[in-house]
């Protein structure tokens, strides 16, 4: 089924200051002068979003939006949810639109043909989950979902909203999904870990001990670089070799700040991290000059998710 409107580009959720970006799946290895594109970076301080250039930094007017078209910043519509939508993320070829309804036990799903809400499904039997971050398998046809407090990560088909399992991993908080659909790297956000998930078998079949407070992921397009923002103080990222698991840690922040969002490039070369706190924004690291910070884009306020769209 082909787009109705296929310039749409960007997805935003915005509520009481809470705001997160999706935009289109990326391709190809660029370096830092072919990121012909935007770095999109939600502020929940100043409620607004704004677009950064990805190869200068430089930035324009900030949209504050629901659904935005990435290139002319014109509000296309605004989709109306359960409270405190969270985390937005998008199906491999952009169909299907995941949420998680935070503050109840529920994942949101999006139609991005027709710009309509699916439905709001039950992640979790547990009524004291709090659905945190939706993230679909390769086909689209599951999201799998970390459930906050409740030490879940469950899996949902989100046109039916049909349960399909749950699964015990202590504090799961974010996760991200391989290529080969069998593989989850899940956060466990309060117990400074992560953890490789088998999802065929539904397992934990590794434990990473990493702090302090790991929470958002991001792969590269080969999936040997895992970047991992951490909730602690002053602001870090952690750098993780997928094969030997041995990380680094870069800190990007001074004291009193807190890493936010972050984006990868498909290539592993760099990685956009948001950070809020004293002199807030964007650090844009080179991980082929040994996870280095080579720019500081400035973004006063709570500068929080981040993602990139092509023009």
């Amino acid at each position: 089924m082909s787009r109705q409107r296929p310039r749409i580009l960007a997805f935003v959720a915005v509520l009481v200051g809470l705001a997160v970006v999706v935009s289109a799946a990326l391709a190809g290895k660029p370096d830092r002068r072919e990121l012909n594109g935007t770095i999109w970076v939600a502020n929940r301080g100043a409620h607004t979003i704004r677009g950064f250039d990805a190869a200068t930094g430089e930035f324009g007017s900030p949209p504050a939006i629901a659904i935005v078209d990435a290139k002319s910043g014109e509000v296309l519509n605004r989709i109306f949810t359960g409270p405190r939508p969270h985390h937005v993320h998008a199906s491999v070829g952009g169909n299907l639109i995941a949420y998680g309804v935070f503050g109840t036990n529920k994942v949101g799903i999006i139609d991005t043909h027709t710009d309509t809400l699916l439905g709001e499904w039950p992640a979790s039997t547990n009524p004291a989950a709090r659905s945190h971050a939706g993230v679909f398998s390769p086909d689209g046809r599951t999201v799998y979902v970390a459930n906050d407090l409740v030490n879940e990560l469950s899996a949902v088909d989100p046109l039916t909203g049909e349960l399909l399992w749950t699964m015990t991993v202590p504090f799961a908080h974010e996760l991200i999904v391989g290529h080969n659909g069998r593989t989850a790297y899940v956060s466990g956000r309060a117990g400074s870990a992560l953890y490789v998930v088998d999802l065929e078998r539904q397992e934990i079949v590794r434990s990473i001990p990493l702090g302090p407070m790991p929470d958002t992921l991001r792969l590269s397009a080969n999936e040997k670089l895992l970047t991992v923002g951490l909730r602690g103080t002053p602001a870090q990222v952690a750098i993780v070799d997928t094969e030997t698991f041995d990380y680094d840690l870069v800190t990007i922040g001074g004291t009193g700040t807190i890493a936010g969002h972050q984006w990868t490039s498909p290539s592993g070369h760099f990685t956009f991290a948001a950070f809020e706190g004293p002199g807030a924004g964007v650090a844009v690291i080179d991980h082929d000059q040994n996870n280095s910070v080579v720019q500081m884009l400035d973004y006063p306020g709570r500068p929080h998710g981040v993602d990139f769209a092509h023009p």
